[in-house]
């Protein structure tokens, strides 16, 4: 079973914060006087931005510095906004706006608050004087806005590192267990290799020889052993990815995957499917209308607010009858269920499937909304022809959509079928306001927790923090040869140092 991972990440610091709104501002002192700034906003305007006057700006008044945290979306004209700037009724309000190769231009804010003002060419100095003339504090506003498509799934131009597998592969699995990821491969010449690593970024090949004709789609991995089946069937076991390889009574014609210690798949006699297990359980497991017996999307394990246990989840593939399926169903542990209402909008074999998330913005209150979602990748439809759009479901498979442009993967990026996707946490770090850098992975968690992100205060700095990365693993491409690129891709978002 692929254990893909869903991290409960700091997306709770990632965006922290971008449910606030400007009734919320917090100040690090008091200021003596009425030269405080008590709330900044901007004037609504739609032509600009929607709900631009919700836009959240936090105010320092140690430093004396206002500004966005959560940046204006790429793109956004900020060379002429009107501002409301709320004191304790000051007896002037002067604004120094900066004028690239001349001077600043000087602006009586209280005579002329209606006024635009143009924030590109750098911070705008705001003047305050107390309404008794004793007190005088200077801040500087800034706007920033996002230098990319902040909410788009990047993938970089060319893929992440080669496929961890011999020049001679043509066949490739990736499977997780505990807090490593595993490649196996399988070339022409009977060869076979498995590198792990626990940090996607040095892996460890190994040669073995399982011993039997290994079906390399077929591998799944529970937390203590590795499955896979023989050409005839045939369940083989081991306690490490490299074997030694041993046969166990069972046969299957194909797994969906592990729940648990449990392996699960389906077995065929005489042109009849039914649900089977190893170990055995005691009673019958019975098999939905529709449900595939092959070409499924290796498993996903999720733990969902609204349920009691794991699901193990798959989506598409081809039923009985040859038909191919646009649905997904779900394993509790005792019984199969068809879990869409409204399946992905075509039918395919061979799609991956990984629990990731998207980005809502509010259309109210300025502010995003992290939400769990399911992204399906590649396949094959009924004409053959290898599908390089982008499913989404917020709701754990029951409802299928073509996903958000901005989480449509680049042209440079190969569409493929029979590929895995898994997700993983980076550790990302911040060493300045203006960078931030990739330190890696200490782990991957053990299991699939599929978890909404919550608001979260922050009470120290943050310099560090975990985004969440998708790996496309493999699959084949339109001529039939083997992926040999791994990529990796995210949300912009995520990357950014997270709001406190």
């Amino acid at each position: 079973m692929t254990k893909n991972i869903a991290i409960s990440m700091a997306a709770a610091a990632l965006l922290a914060g971008a449910a606030a709104c400007n009734s919320d501002t917090e100040y690090h002192t008091e200021l003596d006087g009425s030269a405080m700034v008590r709330t900044f906003s901007l004037v609504e305007n739609n032509k600009i931005l929607a709900d631009l006057d919700s836009v959240y700006f936090s105010i320092d008044l140690v430093s004396g510095d206002i500004f966005n945290a959560d940046s204006l979306p790429m793109g956004t004209r900020i060379n002429g906004i009107a501002a409301n700037i709320v004191t304790d009724n000051a007896s002037e309000i002067t604004l120094r706006i900066p004028r690239e190769g001349k001077p600043d231009s000087v602006v009586n804010y209280l005579e002329h608050s209606a006024d635009t003002i143009d924030f590109s060419q750098g911070p705008v100095r705001v003047e305050v004087v107390s309404l008794s003339g004793a007190t005088k504090k200077e801040y500087k506003v800034r706007i920033n806005v996002h230098k990319v498509k902040s909410d788009s799934l990047c993938w970089g131009e060319t893929a992440f590192a080669p496929l961890p597998a011999p020049a001679s592969a043509t066949a490739q699995r990736t499977v997780q267990q505990g807090g490593v990821a595993y490649t196996f491969s399988s070339g022409a010449n009977g060869s076979h290799s498995v590198a792990a690593t626990s940090d996607f970024a040095a892996w460890m090949p190994q040669e073995f020889t399982p011993g039997f004709d290994m079906d390399m789609n077929s591998i799944v991995a529970t937390p203590d052993a590795f499955y896979a089946l023989s050409s005839d069937g045939t369940l083989h076991k081991a306690s490490d990815a490299a074997g030694p390889w041993s046969a166990t009574y069972a046969r299957f014609h194909s797994l969906y995957g592990a729940y648990g210690d449990m392996v699960v798949g389906c077995t065929e006699t005489q042109g009849k499917y039914a649900i089977d297990t190893y170990p055995s359980v005691n009673h019958v497991i019975g098999m939905p209308e529709g449900m595939p017996v092959s070409g499924f999307s290796p498993a996903v394990t999720l733990t969902t607010t609204d349920g009691s246990a794991e699901q193990m989840v798959i989506t598409g593939g081809r039923c009985a009858d040859g038909t191919l399926s646009a649905a997904t169903f779900g394993f509790d542990g005792n019984s199969w269920v068809r879990l869409s209402n409204k399946p992905m909008p075509k039918a395919l074999e061979g799609v991956a499937v990984a629990p990731y998330y998207s980005l809502r913005n509010q259309a109210i209150e300025w502010r995003v909304d992290v939400l769990p979602t399911l992204l399906a990748f590649g396949g094959t439809d009924a004409k053959g022809e290898i599908n390089d759009i982008v499913y989404m479901s917020r709701d754990w498979g029951m409802h299928w959509q073509k996903a958000d442009s901005l989480l449509q993967p680049g042209r440079h990026m190969p569409a493929v079928t029979g590929a895995q996707a898994l997700v993983a946490p980076r550790r990302m770090s911040i060493a300045r306001s203006s960078a931030w850098t990739e330190l890696g992975a200490p782990r991957l968690p053990i299991g699939a927790r599929f978890e909404t992100a919550a608001n979260s205060r922050a009470t120290t700095p943050i310099t560090e923090w975990d985004a969440p990365y998708i790996y496309i693993f493999g699959g084949y491409e339109a001529d039939g040869s083997l992926n040999r690129g791994l990529w990796r891709g995210v949300i912009n978002r995520f990357t950014f140092k997270p709001i406190q």
